[in-house]
């Protein structure tokens, strides 16, 4: 896999490049990591990355507006910012960024963190949906919801609804379960498509308004909190 680390500070470029390949030497992973200290370098790379570690201050733009153009392009990498500010957390949100590592701490955070994100990856995986005549491929995190529908289940996408020949247990036992979690008796939703939420809704990124019921919303509120820590503010 290829990894990219952007940031001002060659010295911590260069430690930082040693510390990952140590953690890959350990878990036998075949990773590329390549050192950047400004985002335009990135995306005249020509490469894609799967992981990104991006520097908040940055020769140029800085490393939210770089996340936001890799956006903008359609690019689904993971992003995870490098900063000692916590000032720019709820826009690190509006691009999808994976996490926030600590500069001054980054030592003791980044093997944690690579840990939760090879454990969240593996989370995602194709499975087949038999849905009328069609047998339709897709990968766990294509689905943003699931909706029962009697003996049946509705399998929401982006912008497209499948209807499954099988019961929501039986889809959402498919499931990764540190990604989908029931709101109520009858939908389960994606954590990765929360906007945002209260007592009476959650929002998902497309704009869908889900209900959850009472006696699922604390259950929904300790896994959606488990799933974003360590980032509530």
């Amino acid at each position: 896999m290829r990894i990219a680390v952007c940031d001002l500070d060659k010295g911590f470029l260069n430690r930082f490049k040693a510390a990952l390949y140590r953690y890959a030497e350990e878990h036998r992973l075949d990773i590329f990591a390549e050192c950047y200290v400004s985002g335009e370098s990135i995306e005249q790379s020509g490469y894609y990355y799967n992981l990104i570690f991006l520097g908040y201050q940055l020769a140029g733009i800085n490393g939210l507006d770089t996340a936001k153009k890799l956006r903008e392009k359609k690019n689904n990498t993971t992003i995870i910012f490098i900063s000692d500010s916590t000032d720019f957390i709820l826009q690190a949100f509006k691009v999808s960024a994976f996490r926030c590592l600590l500069k001054s701490k980054w030592e003791a955070e980044l093997y944690p963190l690579l840990d939760d994100f090879f454990m969240e990856k593996s989370a995602n995986y194709p499975i087949w949906v038999k849905s009328h005549a069609d047998t339709v491929c897709l990968c766990t995190e294509d689905i943003y919801y699931l909706e029962a529908d009697n003996k049946y289940c509705f399998i929401n996408l982006e912008k497209e609804t499948l209807s499954c020949h099988r019961t929501l247990s039986q889809v959402y036992g498919a499931l990764p379960k540190s990604n989908f979690t029931k709101i109520n008796r009858a939908f389960v939703v994606n954590l990765n498509y929360i906007s945002r939420y209260n007592n009476d809704a959650i929002i998902l990124k497309n704009g869908k308004i889900l209900h959850p019921s009472r006696n699922f919303y604390k259950s929904f509120k300790d896994e959606y909190r488990r799933f974003l820590r360590p980032y509530e503010i």
